[in-house]
C-alpha cells in the first residue's frame, strides 16, 4: 500500500512547479522528506486506528492506539512547519489513505501477525527515512524535526520487535 501512494504522490510532483510554488524553502529534499513523513503519518495513524479496533491483544491494543496518538501528535508538528516554512505539498499527502482493505479484510486469527509484521516493515524504513535526513538534510528546521521524532520511531520500531518476538514465541534479539 505505502508504494502505490508513494506512486501517486510522485506523479503528482512531476506535475509540481516549483516557479509557482511560492515556497520560503528551495530545498526539494526537505520537501521529499515532508511528503514522506506526511504519508508515513498518516498511514500510521489509519492503520493504527484499525488494529485497536479488530485486535484481541491488549499488548498489540495498546500498540495500535499509541501509533494513532503519536502519529497524530508528529503530523500536527509537521503540518504547522509546513505551514511556517511555506512549503507547497500534494493534497495526496494530506488527504487521509485509501482504506488497506487488505488488512480490513484479514481473518481475526491471522490480523496480529499481519499488523505487527508491517508494523515492523513500516517502522524500519521510516527510522530510515528520518535517520537520513537528520544526517544529510539541508533544511535546519526540517533536520531538527528530523531529529526530534527519531527518539520516538526508535522506541516504537523496539516495542513491535519486543511484541513480534512475544506473539511469534521468538527469542528477544
Amino acid at each position: 500500500m505505502r508504494t502505490s501512494i508513494v506512486v501517486i504522490v510522485l506523479t503528482a510532483l512531476v506535475g509540481f512547479n516549483p516557479a509557482n510554488a511560492q515556497s520560503k524553502s528551495n530545498d526539494t529534499t526537505a520537501r521529499y522528506f515532508i511528503i514522506q513523513a506526511s504519508i508515513s503519518n498518516l498511514q500510521e495513524i489509519a492503520i493504527g486506528r484499525l488494529a485497536a479496533e479488530r485486535t484481541g491483544s491488549p499488548e498489540v491494543k495498546a500498540f495500535a492506539a499509541k501509533m494513532a496518538t503519536d502519529h497524530s501528535q508528529a503530523e500536527a508538528q509537521l503540518m504547522q512547519l509546513v505551514r511556517i516554512k511555506g512549503i507547497q505539498i500534494p493534497k495526496e499527502a494530506t488527504d487521509p489513505p485509501v482504506e488497506d482493505m487488505m488488512l480490513k479484510n484479514t481473518p481475526a486469527k491471522d490480523f496480529d501477525d499481519i499488523y505487527v509484521h508491517m508494523m515492523v516493515s513500516g517502522h524500519r524504513e521510516t527510522v530510515g527515512l528520518f535517520e537520513s535526513y537528520s544526517f544529510v538534510g539541508k533544511d535546519p528546521e526540517v533536520k531538527a524535526f528530523a531529529r526530534q521524532m527519531l527518539p520516538v520511531l526508535k522506541e516504537h520500531l523496539a516495542a513491535i520487535i519486543d511484541i513480534d518476538n512475544s506473539i511469534n514465541g521468538k527469542m528477544a534479539k
